[in-house]
């Protein structure tokens, strides 16, 4: 019984019409044929992309491996008193102050209407 090689076919469209040309043109210097070329790059590119899917997989259960309820919530509930105690107010509004600033009720050039548009009324 002889093994002959696969011929499972797949069309190829190139978005860029350079890559199909210079695939052509680095058969021809190679003496190679542009299936095989092809597919040497297709099998280089699946296995770069799973080598770097395996690796961030990995950290990713490294990282759930070392989760701790206890101490990470501990953790997170420290940095959310933290930030209570700060005074900070998400919800207030705020405004940058800076050198040269307009005093309080004067008005300011705005002639992309970008002030305008955040004014409340």
């Amino acid at each position: 019984m002889s093994t002959s090689p696969s011929r499972d076919t797949f069309p190829l469209r190139f978005k860029n019409p350079n890559t199909r040309e210079a695939l052509k043109h680095l058969a021809e210097q190679s003496g190679t044929s542009m299936t095989d070329i092809a597919e040497r790059a297709v099998e280089h590119e699946v296995a770069l992309q799973g080598a770097d899917l395996e690796r961030r997989l990995s950290e990713a259960l490294a990282v759930v491996h070392a989760y701790t309820a206890g101490g990470d919530a501990g953790a997170y509930i420290d940095a959310v008193a933290a930030g209570e105690r700060s005074g900070l107010d998400p919800m207030r509004d705020t405004r940058a102050a800076h050198a040269g600033a307009p005093p309080t009720g004067a008005t300011t050039p705005d002639p992309y209407g970008v002030l305008a548009a955040f004014q409340r009324d």
